[in-house]
């Protein structure tokens, strides 16, 4: 695996690294880079869409001279377009969801929603992971009506608590009854009623942040992520986007006072300061910590002790709990893999459409299959092994034989040449005889 050192900084495979050269150039709007080496590009496939930025390294790689195989280059397509049709769908959604709200005469405050496209040069460049909405608890079982109406299927949020909503082709919709974010400051700050938010548009009951309550809020999404070990490069990407959009009618020595009290203030300097480092070119400054948390965000959120005690110092009970709760949560998975649900278990065995009683059998006979699988494949592998050991004990049975019976020929051969000279000198002496 091939390996570049960033100036002054971390060690970073290769291919991630051109890949942020990629994004870089494709977000500022400027040419890439040629490249000067061999690319494994099924890597950049790999890494740019679990970060989600899939959509803008398949912008930047249009028409550039590249070693890249028709498969690779045909899954980064169909990512582009799955995204391109995704944002349309959630634009459609989220019209939808407002005219319900509307209709139902439900405050509702639009955390996050479409407009993050208004961020991007290209809106296409945008990326939607879910709408996130603050409703009062009261009304949660009406919007749990009308989603149901819509088609929705509820699914359950175990990190961020929120009621989450899906739909094919994967529009997501999390409703939260309170504001998502453990911090005390920033739930102090946002603890008004729904209802006071400013208006959007002509609309009634739809209710949107402010610019200051938007960066804050974003500062918590990008505080949440990095605790849960999820933090990833498009959310860094869209916090350096909007705050590009801030001017001097922004109100920075609020906001500051407030990241502050949390206690954030080195956590959101670092970030900008990995911003720089990412998207603008020709900057120069003391990285420090910020390539810490590069390295922490490239392996995924891999712990690191000395970063979080230095960016979050006040977060230290919550990021231990976290750590801890991924080893439950993943015991909690395997528990959902052997014992999957109805609806997953219906594609494979269609009786428990009628049926549904039949769901703890036909998760016996999946298990059982899959036992018989895992127990088969060993078995080929132990077979090739016994015989190869087989062959091997032959070969060795086969060289003892040979050895004997080349020291059997030898000894015949010995006794044959001792006869001859017996019997010769017998016949001298009846010659010496009869002489």
């Amino acid at each position: 695996m091939i390996y570049s050192r960033l100036e002054g900084g971390t060690i970073i495979n290769y291919e991630i690294r051109y890949m942020l050269l990629l994004l870089t150039a494709v977000v500022n709007q400027k040419p890439v880079q040629r490249l000067k080496r061999a690319v494994g590009w099924e890597t950049i496939l790999k890494v740019s869409d679990f970060h989600n930025i899939i959509n803008i390294i398949y912008l930047g790689i249009l028409g550039m001279e590249k070693d890249i195989s028709e498969d690779c280059e045909l899954q980064f397509y169909q990512g582009y377009k799955r995204e391109l049709l995704l944002s349309e769908s959630y634009r459609k959604a989220e019209e939808v969801i407002m005219w319900q709200l509307e209709r139902y005469k439900i405050d509702a405050l639009f955390l996050t929603d479409t407009s993050i496209e208004e961020l991007y040069v290209k809106p296409e460049m945008a990326y939607i992971g879910q709408i996130e909405i603050l409703v009062e608890k009261k009304d949660l079982p009406q919007i749990h009506r009308f989603m149901r109406d819509m088609d929705y299927e509820q699914q359950e949020d175990r990190v961020r608590k929120g009621t989450v909503y899906t739909r094919v082709p994967g529009v997501r919709v999390v409703f939260y009854d309170c504001m998502p974010t453990e911090n005390k400051v920033l739930r102090r700050h946002f603890s008004e009623p729904v209802k006071k938010y400013g208006h959007l548009g002509n609309y009634k009951y739809i209710h949107i942040l402010s610019r200051e309550d938007k960066y804050l809020y974003r500062v918590a999404r990008l505080v949440e992520s990095y605790i849960t070990g999820m933090l990833k490069i498009r959310e860094i990407l869209d916090f350096w986007q909007f705050q590009k959009t801030l001017d001097e009618t922004f109100h920075f020595r609020m906001t500051a006072e407030i990241v502050e009290k949390a206690d954030w203030q080195e956590f959101v300097a670092q970030a900008g300061v990995l911003a720089t480092l990412w998207f603008e070119d020709g900057v120069r400054q003391q990285y420090g910590l910020a390539l810490e948390l590069e390295e922490y965000i490239i392996s995924r959120g891999q712990e690191n002790k000395h970063l979080d005690k230095v960016l979050l110092p006040n977060e230290k009970a919550r990021l231990d709990f976290y750590w801890r709760d991924r080893e439950e949560e993943w015991a909690v998975r395997k528990r959902e893999w052997l014992f999957p649900s109805r609806e997953y278990m219906f594609q494979f065995f269609p009786i428990l459409g009628k049926y549904p009683f039949l769901l703890v059998f036909c998760w016996l006979i999946r298990d059982f299959r899959f036992l018989k699988f895992v127990c088969s494949g060993r078995c080929r592998q132990a077979g090739v092994h016994i015989r190869v050991k087989l062959l091997d004990i032959k070969e060795k049975l086969k060289g003892y034989l040979r050895k004997n019976k080349e020291e059997e020929e030898t000894e015949n051969d010995i006794y044959f040449i001792n006869e001859e000279e017996t019997e010769g000198e017998q016949d001298n002496e009846e010659v010496e005889n009869q002489k």
